[in-house]
């Protein structure tokens, strides 16, 4: 579930926070790394259940309207398409998730207001109202509409986005990437699957959880050296035009370089440049990729960084 560019930014926070706190030990960021890797996949979890909550509390409503004193023709014969919805009722079922969520005390009780707005908010979406005008019903339908409503209301709003911050300080950051790993989640479940069916595991590949410890490591134990390599290639720039994350990015970034001979240095660059474009300012990216092109060619005529392909090409 996590991919290698969202461990790549936790390592990038974790080589930022080091930085500013040099009484951090390198044991102490690793298991914040671990800690922060594993909340991630909480609010997987946390936030696939979300679409459960919202479903029984319009189910709670419904009862509610029927009970009324007076209640209205339409509280006494509700359109019941949502709460009936058949993808809910398997996300319900799916016997991993729920035991994933009462292991880590996963639940929604304490936040009934950010239910209650999301459903009001569903209520007032577009794509709702034309599935509920629409008379017929399928599995597929059902599918659909749970989709829209991770794709479209949960990533920015703002009950939602608070609640998360107030529970724990990494969620926020990683709300966009969860959300999507879940919509792929979601598109793999089948009519026919069994409530068994597991959820998409932490880690993509095996060895995910020794990549992410392996390159905080290293950026950590080398980043005095890989200042100064950085730092002599900066020569022709204002100290103060180069900002501090700019640093951490390619301290991190020649940490993996350094640290994987196996990983292609194209792979490696393409990830920090893009990462750069959104944590640090508009024209780091550029600046990154030209200190990182000239950081390369020194190692490579010092021949300390050699890739995996190169070695064979010697021999």
């Amino acid at each position: 579930m996590v991919s290698r560019r969202l461990l790549r930014i936790k390592v990038l926070k974790e080589v930022y926070s080091f930085l500013n706190a040099q009484n951090t030990s390198c044991e102490v960021a690793n298991k914040t790394l671990s800690y922060s890797i594993h909340k991630t996949y909480d609010l997987y979890h946390y936030l696939m259940q979300l679409v459960v909550e919202i479903s029984d509390y319009a189910v709670q409503q419904i009862e509610l309207g029927k009970q009324k004193n007076f209640p209205t023709e339409q509280e006494l014969h509700p359109n019941t398409k949502f709460a009936d919805n058949e993808f809910i009722q398997l996300v319900r079922s799916n016997v991993p998730l729920r035991r994933y969520c009462e292991r880590q005390r996963l639940s929604w009780g304490g936040n009934p207001e950010v239910v209650k707005k999301l459903l009001a908010s569903l209520y007032a979406a577009d794509f709702f109202r034309q599935y509920m005008d629409n008379p017929s019903r399928s599995f597929a339908e059902d599918k659909s509409l749970v989709i829209q409503l991770y794709t479209e209301l949960l990533e920015d709003f703002e009950p939602l986005l608070l609640a998360l911050e107030d529970q724990n300080i990494y969620w926020v950051d990683d709300v966009e990437f969860t959300i999507s790993q879940i919509i792929k989640t979601l598109k793999q479940f089948r009519r026919e699957q069994s409530n068994e069916t597991p959820l998409a595991p932490l880690y993509a590949k095996d060895d995910d959880a020794l990549f992410a410890e392996r390159v905080l490591t290293r950026a950590l134990t080398n980043s005095a050296s890989y200042y100064d390599l950085i730092d002599r290639h900066t020569k022709n720039w204002d100290v103060e035009r180069v900002a501090f994350m700019d640093i951490v990015i390619m301290t991190t970034a020649v940490a993996e370089l350094m640290e994987f001979p196996d990983i292609p240095i194209k792979v490696s660059l393409n990830e920090y440049i893009e990462i750069a474009k959104y944590y640090s300012t508009p024209n780091s990216s550029l600046f990154i990729n030209g200190v990182l092109d000239r950081v390369v060619s020194e190692l490579k005529q010092e021949k300390t960084l050699v890739k995996a392909d190169e070695k064979l090409a010697y021999k």
